[in-house]
């Protein structure tokens, strides 16, 4: 469990400081002239950037845990082989390469998905007040 809320901690923590770095960009914490409008887009901008990227990077991190990248995988293997014969084959075939690989593989981290959904969600809610304004 602490292992859990350790990694959700860290993640969440990664992107409010991406988010603070996109305020910061965007002209936030500087300018006193900007209208709620411009501070609700702001806010927006910060929240969906890390939002999207954590959402990505955990979406790809959850597809290569089910072995969808194998094929690609074991196809580099070969094809640097064939090229750089010095480089060591892992498996002969293609089963002998998936079966090793899914033994080496550990479970899928849902954390970083879970936590830019959460942050693309939190994007929305500027977008909302914005056109309440």
């Amino acid at each position: 469990m602490k292992k859990k809320l350790l990694q959700y901690g860290v993640c969440s923590a990664i992107g409010v400081v991406l988010a603070v770095f996109v305020m910061a960009f965007e002209g936030l914490f500087g300018s006193s002239g900007l209208s709620a409008k411009d501070v609700m887009a702001i806010l927006c901008d910060a929240f969906f950037f890390p939002g999207a990227l954590m959402a990505s990077i955990g979406g790809l991190a959850w597809i290569a845990s089910t072995g969808f990248f194998d094929m690609i995988s074991y196809a580099v293997n070969v094809g640097a082989h064939s090229l750089l014969p010095f480089i060591k084959l892992e498996s002969r075939t293609f089963y002998d390469y998936k079966e090793a690989k899914a033994k080496k593989r550990g479970p899928a981290p849902h954390f970083i998905l879970v936590v830019g959904l959460i942050l693309v969600a939190l994007s929305v809610i500027p977008i909302v007040i914005r056109t309440i304004l």
